[in-house]
């Protein structure tokens, strides 16, 4: 099926343009700025070896939450080159437009609910400006894949990536991927990169390049982002997308998920023995060092695992903080005392908001963001996250609540 049947026209417009940029950009040099989960680690692996095809020697940054402090010492240290922010920053292009102040060409290739900027250096190409969802019909290594594929054909020998990007991103919860993402799909078993497997009511993918698959892929790349984040574990997952895993980096992931699941179980003993806070809409935990050397991202990935735990409420919103380190490991030490807040929903919920009779998380978490001060960035409706300055927790749980209660009074009236 032609990709026509899966975009509209505006899109397409849009993507021959973001392509058409890329294509003319006559710098030798590009940084790609990217996310720590297995999306974000695809993503950049999809845009890497673009580059690679285009003649530019890249740079790869991974960073968990996008923030002013990294934004200004990225484009200090790259003043004048090309930076590109993928699977993050689409909802911080204002920001990163005002830190920019002109001195790099910003490309933003993210899925998640954006917010369009009028600016001669920062372009945001996003399915969300076009009413296309990124939660549900297009992850971003399957963005980035439809974009570079559009420029070098040698690029659909990668439509693998994508596929796995989508796995990762629980884009196959339904029972298999749906929209662009199915579009991929079919191309890489076109192509004999991607085998569909059943098994009982939901789709497997079987990734022939790494005779595996792809959620048992996803979930290595995600490991070595996230629990390893602070040792640069991403760069194994970068290596492996093109390489495969080598037995040394499979018995690592092994004993990295032996660190991550004694961590998850510490937090849940500590929910359960009133570490749980409920209030009317939201049921929320702090679990503050806990989870340290891994990445902040280690906070959503355990709302993730325990949203459908009996004892959570089926009925209220799951709301995460975690500290955030000082370190960035690709950029350095910054003086900040910020915290991480991921929220996810139970399945319960996530129904209603799926079916527009509750708000979803990427209305609440920015709403309350804004009233705290925060940077509100990467929010779906079933899976957001944002930063908020330490001591604003609270603060940030009763904002949550009253916008909360303003979302659903609005909706009991349509």
């Amino acid at each position: 099926m032609p990709m026509d049947g899966f975009l509209n026209h505006d899109f397409i417009k849009k993507m021959t343009q973001m392509g058409e940029m890329i294509k003319e950009y006559s710098g030798e040099h590009a940084v790609i700025v990217h996310h720590n989960d297995a999306d974000g680690i695809c993503s950049a692996a999809i845009l890497s070896k673009l580059c690679e095809l285009l003649d530019l020697s890249v740079n790869l940054i991974c960073i968990e939450k996008v923030h002013s402090s990294i934004v200004e010492t990225i484009h200090n240290r790259y003043e004048g080159e090309v930076v590109i922010y993928t699977d993050l920053a689409g909802l911080a292009a204002e920001m990163i437009d005002k830190v920019n102040d002109g001195r790099c060409t910003v490309w933003i290739i993210d899925h998640h609910p954006a917010k369009s900027v009028e600016s001669e250096t920062v372009f945001v190409f996003d399915p969300e400006l076009f009413g296309v969802s990124g939660d549900t019909f297009v992850s971003a290594s399957t963005l980035n894949y439809l974009l570079s594929a559009c420029i070098h054909e040698k690029m659909k020998s990668y439509a693998y990536l994508a596929v796995i990007g989508s796995v990762g991103d629980y884009h196959d919860r339904s029972g298999g991927v749906l929209g662009f993402d199915r579009f991929v799909l079919d191309e890489a078993v076109d192509l004999g990169q991607a085998k569909i497997k059943i098994e009982g009511q939901k789709e497997r993918y079987y990734i022939q390049f790494f005779d595996e698959f792809a959620d048992v892929v996803a979930e290595r790349l995600t490991t070595l982002g996230v629990v390893a984040y602070e040792k640069k574990g991403y760069r194994k997952g970068l290596k492996a997308c093109f390489e495969g895993f080598d037995e040394e980096t499979i018995n690592e992931v092994e004993k990295l998920k032996e660190i991550r699941d004694k961590k998850f179980e510490e937090a849940i003993y500590m929910l359960r023995n009133g570490g749980l806070h409920i209030e009317k809409y939201s049921q929320w935990f702090h679990v503050g060092d806990i989870f340290s050397p891994m990445g902040v991202k280690a906070v959503g990935e355990f709302c993730q695992m325990i949203k459908d735990m009996v004892f959570l409420k089926e009925d209220r919103y799951i709301l995460g903080f975690q500290n955030c380190p000082k370190y960035v490991p690709d950029i350095g030490e910054f003086e900040w005392d910020v915290v991480k807040l991921s929220g996810r929903v139970p399945l319960a919920l996530e129904k209603r908001i799926l079916m527009g009779q509750a708000p979803g998380l990427d209305v609440l978490i920015p709403a309350a963001t804004e009233e705290v001060g925060g940077i509100a960035d990467a929010t779906h409706r079933i899976a957001a996250a944002t930063l908020i300055d330490r001591g604003m927790e609270g603060y940030f749980i009763r904002a949550f609540e009253e916008a909360a209660e303003r979302e659903f009074a609005r909706l009991s009236k349509d």
